[in-house]
């Protein structure tokens, strides 16, 4: 393969996911020091705004049904779109991704390849996990260099043998502080945004993961200390977890304090005027939008589940951390951040900061 070519990053599309703002900012990061960058996704989104116009875009199809079975009946596209432009690596951007670039790769050996570890593949234990786990072995296996967000994923055992080999390398996720301010300051019409009340923020879609449910209910909890509490979530909606969801907040009598927003194209007002941030996700592997809402200067709630957020938080010296499956901690520590004593704890100054 020549040298020459773009640096193709690979990922199922530009919503406002983790892996997706990870892609667009790489590929802006790299066009900025003048390094050819190709995004190859099934389906552009609300971050395709946030591309620099040097970024070339390839779209291999409109995702239909299940992401995975998406990405499968991609396959032949990717290969004729990697033997047709030549990339000088291929990086395969999130776990969602891998094993259909695994696949395509298989004609293609002797075009570099790259898989960011962006997730936690054994999480949830089962044989869900095990076969994840051995798709992990396999792409450990191919990659000329595997990137882990974190370092505990960088000690998975899937990834031993490549890291004896000096083959793996640990980036945390970053984020331009300066430029999530400057966005933060952008006027956005939204109605929570104008009535002046304080709000709660999450971010992310409406998924198992990101563990919806003990939230909405340390909420209702909360509130029968506070009735002014609400929360605003912003991410992806669609799936089955939304009806579950709305059945959850009727039955609890919250009415109009939750509200499921679905994507935002720009999150950072929300996140810069929430009185609170909370993720409660289950499993993470570096969570973007902790390093976002700490950027903000939010008050934040993480579970110690999600990722590295022990971590960022210095053990909760700069946010809560909480378990994600006990709803009566999430609501004390929501009131916690809720108020304004000086035992609340707000982001500061980190010894070893994720951001960048």
């Amino acid at each position: 393969m020549s040298s020459q070519g773009p640096v193709a990053l690979f990922c199922a599309g530009l919503a406002g996911d983790g892996v997706a703002r990870n892609t667009v900012h790489l590929a802006n990061a790299l066009v900025r020091r003048g390094i050819p960058a190709r995004i190859v996704a099934l389906e552009t989104g609300a971050l395709a705004d946030q591309l620099r116009p040097e970024v070339r875009l390839t779209l291999l199809g409109r995702r239909c049904g299940a992401r995975a079975r998406a990405l499968a009946a991609a396959l032949p596209a990717l290969r004729r779109t990697l033997a047709r432009e030549r990339p000088s690596v291929l990086v395969s951007m999130g776990n969602h991704a891998h094993l259909a670039a695994w696949t395509a790769l298989r004609t293609l050996p002797g075009l570099p390849r790259i898989y960011r570890i962006s997730n936690d593949a054994g999480h949830g234990g089962g044989a869900v996990a095990a076969l994840r786990t051995a798709a992990q072995r396999l792409i450990a296996a191919d990659a000329t260099r595997l990137i882990c967000v974190s370092r505990a994923l960088a000690e998975a055992a899937p990834f031993r043998q490549a890291a004896r080999a000096r083959r793996v390398e640990v980036l945390p996720n970053g984020v331009d502080v300066d430029a999530v301010r400057a966005l933060a300051a952008a006027p956005v019409r939204h109605p929570w945004l104008e009535d002046g009340r304080p709000f709660l923020a999450a971010l992310g879609r409406v998924h198992p993961q990101k563990n919806y449910g003990p939230l909405v209910s340390a909420l209702a909890l909360a509130r029968q200390a506070d009735p002014s509490l609400r929360l605003l979530v912003l991410g992806r909606t669609g799936g089955a977890e939304d009806g579950r969801l709305a059945a959850q907040v009727r039955a609890l009598g919250l009415g109009d304090a939750v509200r499921f927003e679905g994507e935002a194209a720009n999150p950072y007002p929300f996140l810069a005027r929430a009185r609170a941030y909370a993720l409660t996700s289950r499993w993470e592997g570096a969570s973007n939008s902790l390093l976002e809402a700490l950027a903000c200067g939010t008050p934040v709630i993480a579970s110690r589940t999600a990722g590295n957020a022990a971590e960022v938080l210095d053990g909760g010296r700069h946010g809560l951390l909480v378990d994600p499956s006990d709803h009566e901690e999430i609501a004390q520590a929501i009131l916690r951040q809720w108020g304004d004593g000086p035992w609340r704890p707000e982001p500061g100054p980190r010894p070893s900061p994720s951001t960048g």
